[in-house]
């Protein structure tokens, strides 16, 4: 297991992909400490993540819908009215 600075993880993240290909994981450090692990992703886990995104973003939309049915009609805007008001 490798270990890289923010400054190196910065610099080059050809390096890192290199090693999380040979070593299967790599820890970055800040001031010498360690404060995560990062390891590569399996190819169901990211497309999981991604439908789970859009799973929620559709429910989100199906809300937002719902919320702006029961709201009224809002007049039509003039800006001209607007700037007789200033």
């Amino acid at each position: 297991m490798r270990q890289f600075s923010v400054r190196e993880m910065r610099a080059g993240y050809g390096a890192i992909a290199t090693a999380l290909e040979t070593d299967g994981e790599v820890v970055l450090t800040h001031h010498g400490k360690p404060f995560a692990k990062v390891v590569p992703l399996t190819e169901g886990v990211a497309e999981d993540d991604a439908t789970r995104q859009r799973e929620r973003a559709r429910g989100w939309a199906a809300r937002q819908r719902r919320f702006l049915a029961g709201q009224p009609e809002l007049p039509p805007f003039d800006w001209d009215e607007l700037r007789a008001d200033r």
